[in-house]
């Protein structure tokens, strides 16, 4: 029973009671060796290595508990970073919150850069693993009737117009790399809602416009003119909210079941006090200089600088302004790459900022465009609008919290259904089927133009 006894050997030098040593064995030998949690009994001499245990324990479980939250608030923090960039502009003021945003921008691009390099990543936005099917409502067809010969009246004149309209022309891509991916700068109808094999409404691309980053890549929507209605909604606070004009910040409930796309408006009202009408107010003035979209009021749209290409007229229903053009005249603005407040509000060279970008822009047949990526400058998206074959385009918003672009699929018993255009968009498409803080742009279908 002695060798259960933990005694040091400075104790063994000591003279001890028999009396203190019979009882000391006696004791022991009534306990267990060790108590549960590593702890030594009350009154046995030694060092607490149980102890020791259990602060090991703690530092391992806080460390872990600080992993998982870590990667909790990355996880979120497409949610969290516009509160808190909200929440410095009215702490620290707006250049320095740009200052730190702008280096948190190349944080991130630098680990993008080594995450690539190391693991790899995917460079097509469009990688699907299930193939999606849709309801397609069809209108009757038309029956024509044609006599054959010049000697029988009645009948219809053989003509491009009675045959039906033209399918629209695929804009000319141009790829950068020499090695492109599967699929990029070729268009594609995959997927898209309300096409059928007779008649393209929409169809689809990429290109990565950056070398030094492979991995960034810009999905472009293509979408026929004369089949759509664009509509623009100023947000319940953005843009116009400062100066107390409100949107309605809603798509109309009457316009779901012809709702296509759609996709985020531009900055906020007071990062830059670019112009919007719509909704029958003027949110924020127009201004000359600034890269515009308008629609009038039979659908037709208008892109260009404002105050150069053209002003206001009367027959416009809405438009929107943001910064400068990206794509001016079918060539790239030599003005991509200035600093200061061209592509932002603030004094910082935010055209640098390597984030998610957002664009706008029209082919020259007229035909939309909408594009959105990672990882761009304002240099590269302007690259990847021009070689998607943009004759005019526009910047819209840019980080990822705000960039969205959802398309809507009509279902047997009369609703929608919102995904996005892209799987690596952080909000959810049926963002747009609520009320939204920010102005946004939305398609419907209209077949009233289209001959």
């Amino acid at each position: 029973m002695l060798r259960r006894i933990s005694i040091r050997r400075a104790e063994l030098l000591q003279p001890v009671a028999a009396e203190a040593l019979a009882q000391g064995a006696s004791s022991s030998a009534s306990e267990p060796d060790q108590l549960a949690d590593g702890a030594q009994a009350p009154g046995q001499s030694g060092p607490a290595r149980g102890r020791r245990v259990t602060w090991k324990r703690a530092l391992l479980a806080a460390a872990a508990l600080f992993i998982v939250g870590a990667g909790g608030a990355y996880s979120q923090k497409d949610q969290i970073a516009p509160q808190a960039a909200d929440f410095s502009r009215k702490v620290i003021g707006d250049e320095n919150t740009a200052r730190l945003e702008g280096w948190a921008f190349q944080i991130e691009d630098r680990a993008h850069k080594v995450k690539y390099r190391l693991l790899g990543g995917e460079e097509n936005p469009f990688e699907t693993k299930e193939l999606q099917v849709q309801f397609v409502p069809q209108s009757a067809a038309r029956e024509l009737t044609y006599f054959v010969g010049t000697g029988r009246d009645g009948g219809q004149t053989l003509t491009a117009e009675a045959l039906g309209p033209l399918p629209m022309q695929f804009p000319v891509t141009q790829v950068i790399f020499s090695d492109p991916q599967p699929g990029e700068g070729t268009w594609s109808t995959t997927g898209l809602p309300r096409n059928t094999a007779g008649e393209t409404l929409m169809a689809k691309t990429f290109i990565r416009p950056d070398k030094s980053r492979p991995y960034a890549s810009v999905g472009v929507l293509l979408v026929d003119k004369r089949r759509i209605l664009l509509k623009m909604v100023g947000g319940t606070l953005e843009p116009g909210g400062d100066r107390g004009v409100k949107g309605p910040g809603v798509i109309p409930k009457d316009d779901y079941k012809s709702l296509l796309v759609a996709f985020n408006g531009g900055f906020k009202g007071p990062h830059g006090s670019y112009g919007m009408v719509a909704n029958g107010k003027e949110y924020m003035k127009m201004r000359n200089g600034l890269a515009t979209l308008c629609v009038s009021k039979d659908g037709t749209l208008k892109m260009g600088e404002y105050g150069r290409d053209f002003t206001w007229e009367d027959n416009f229903e809405a438009c929107r302004q943001n910064v400068i053009l990206l794509v001016d005249g079918g060539q790239v603005s030599r003005r991509t790459t200035e600093g200061n407040d061209t592509w932002g509000y603030v004094n910082v060279n935010s055209s640098e900022f390597i984030t998610w970008r957002s664009a706008v822009g029209i082919t020259k047949d007229g035909n939309l465009l909408i594009g959105a990526g990672n990882s761009l400058s304002a240099d590269t998206l302007a690259k990847a609008m021009y070689s998607a074959g943009a004759y005019m385009a526009m910047q819209l918003d840019i980080n990822g919290p705000y960039i969205s672009t959802a398309l809507f699929y009509p279902q047997p018993d009369g609703s929608v259904r919102a995904d996005k255009f892209m799987d690596s968009m952080s909000p959810s498409a049926a963002n747009f089927l609520g009320t939204r803080e920010r102005d946004f742009f939305y398609l419907t279908l209209d077949e009233s133009r289209y001959r």
